[in-house]
């Protein structure tokens, strides 16, 4: 696929001339692709290489192919080594809680997302999944430390834009250091002056993308 550099403006005007066409608003396409409207301007700004399995689902929630959101032209039809050739925009689906979390596994690479004081940051993490909170390492003063700003976000996905399949978890909740002296014997040692943080998600969502397939 050569879509990595097409310009991020023309992904946000091909978007709002699709909502037009949907009847939608920003806000009610955020949401059905599992994000808040702020990420979508963030996504829409900075284009697929800052986060491709948003794209994809924002892709299936305008009843679009990656292809025509990204590149502005038509998906060529693909065919599946394993079964039918692929057709038309992919398919967004919804994954229960506990799928959520098998997902996620014991750990991993995630993100997270909160407001800081010049406004949205988005950070990569390592992270570890202990009694359906999420852990991960920062730095006392990071931008990802505990503090004021609100709840934050975290998300996993996976996404292959060439076979249009994937999916996504996202969670929300307030975060807090981790202070239980045995968890933190458990726990792998943080880098220097980095400390454990806990997220406690509120509210567990997550999406599924398949692709459509023509029999």
């Amino acid at each position: 696929m050569t879509t990595e550099h097409a310009p991020a403006t023309a992904i946000a005007r091909r978007c709002a001339d699709r909502l037009a066409d949907l009847g939608l608003t920003e806000a009610q396409a955020a949401a059905k692709a599992g994000m808040s409207t702020a990420y979508l301007h963030r996504v829409l700004e900075l284009g697929p290489a800052f986060d491709p399995p948003a794209l994809l689902r924002l892709a299936a929630v305008l009843g679009l192919a990656y292809e025509e959101l990204v590149a502005g032209r038509p998906a060529e039809r693909v065919a599946h080594p394993d079964g039918p050739a692929l057709a038309g925009p992919p398919v967004l689906g919804e994954l229960g809680v506990a799928e959520c979390w098998q997902r996620l596994g014991a750990g991993g690479l995630g993100r997270i997302a909160r407001t800081g004081p010049d406004g949205p940051v988005v950070r990569p993490v390592g992270y570890l999944v202990h009694e359906h909170t999420v852990l991960y390492r920062t730095t006392g003063d990071g931008a990802l430390a505990p503090g004021p700003g609100g709840d934050a976000a975290f998300e996993v996905d996976r996404a292959d834009p060439d076979l249009r399949e994937g999916w996504s978890v996202l969670m929300i909740g307030p975060l807090e250091y981790v202070t239980e002296p045995g968890l933190l014997a458990e726990l792998p040692k943080p880098p220097t002056h980095g400390r454990w943080v806990r997220l406690t998600p509120s509210t567990v969502t997550g999406r599924s993308i398949r692709a459509a397939r023509r029999e």
